[in-house]
């Protein structure tokens, strides 16, 4: 039996992917009964999921849990998680943590722990990604690597105050948006950040993202990321003299891999991040701490400008 922490992604995301993809039982504290109940989509889920007194008690009976809270609350929570030997795996949001360097100290308490665990950088798990990964890991120098991501975010379409808008929370174009671009390159082997530019209305409001980066015998990669685009676009070239191969002209990253018009994007996505936890491939531990040391070398390297 699987625990879930959160009750928004964690119930409209990661539920369904744990239940109808993985055959997984649920258990839930009972503050979060109203919301799910107030989700129709959640309704054939109902009978897998055992509703308990309190957030401890449903920790109790799990051997996993699946974390989709905020990067702070996340921080705190997961030592109470490694503190119970009943609780064997854990699914953890991207990023770890607000800042990098909050992110590698949870890491390296997440590594020494013992514990099974995997981080929801799920780009990998897409159709296109896998496609990438698989281009990337042949040797090649010549042309570039261009991803561009622009969409009009939902806290700025709705006028939000979120944590996913200030980038001291966690969120903006680059700690909550381009931390998945950044754990795909690392998994791919770059490990150098030639420039990195972002803008945004005030200082806590990273907007945009421009970024360079290079790897050995990997094509310089362009990423854009910008969150506040009235241009709804997810796209992936590889250009060289000879020819352009497309891996992705979508409207977000996870448009193709939809499981059905019910459910959200990323349960296909999520499905294949729990059964992760069983393929020991032994080196996701390494990409993780290469993912944040971009992260953190992007961060030192941004020149940040204010909007007009």
């Amino acid at each position: 039996m699987l625990a879930i922490r959160g009750s928004g992604f964690g119930l409209y995301g990661y539920l369904p992917a744990l239940v109808a993809g993985c055959g997984q039982r649920i258990v839930l504290p009972e503050r979060y009964r109203t919301r799910f109940e107030a989700r129709p989509e959640l309704s054939p889920f109902a009978g897998a999921v055992r509703w308990e007194r309190d957030d401890r008690i449903a920790l109790d009976r799990a051997i996993g849990v699946a974390i989709a809270v905020p990067p702070s609350n996340q921080r705190e929570l997961v030592p109470e998680c490694l503190a119970r030997s009943n609780i064997r795996y854990l699914l953890l949001e991207k990023p770890l943590a607000p800042s990098p360097e909050m992110a590698m100290t949870l890491l390296e308490h997440l590594v020494r722990s013992g514990k099974t665990f995997r981080v929801g950088y799920i780009l990998r798990h897409t159709s296109w990604g896998k496609q990438l990964l698989d281009v990337l890991t042949r040797p090649q120098t010549d042309g570039r690597l261009t991803i561009r991501w622009t969409f009009m975010a939902d806290h700025f379409e709705r006028g939000s105050r979120t944590w996913k808008r200030f980038s001291e929370s966690g969120g903006g174009a680059i700690r909550f948006y381009g931390i998945h671009l950044m754990a795909l390159l690392a998994e791919a082997g770059y490990r150098d950040v030639i420039t990195s530019d972002a803008s945004g209305s005030i200082s806590d409001e990273c907007e945009k993202w421009t970024a360079l980066f290079s790897g050995a015998n990997l094509p310089e990669c362009e990423v854009v990321v910008d969150t506040k685009s009235t241009a709804r676009k997810f796209q992936i070239e590889l250009t060289s003299p000879k020819s352009t191969m497309t891996f992705a002209d979508l409207d977000d990253p996870f448009h193709a891999d939809a499981v059905s018009d019910r459910t959200d994007r990323r349960v296909a996505a999520l499905q294949q991040l729990w059964r992760s936890l069983f393929a020991h491939s032994g080196n996701e531990y390494d990409w993780y701490d290469a993912s944040i040391q971009i992260w953190r070398t992007v961060e030192r390297r941004t020149r940040f400008v204010l909007n007009g």
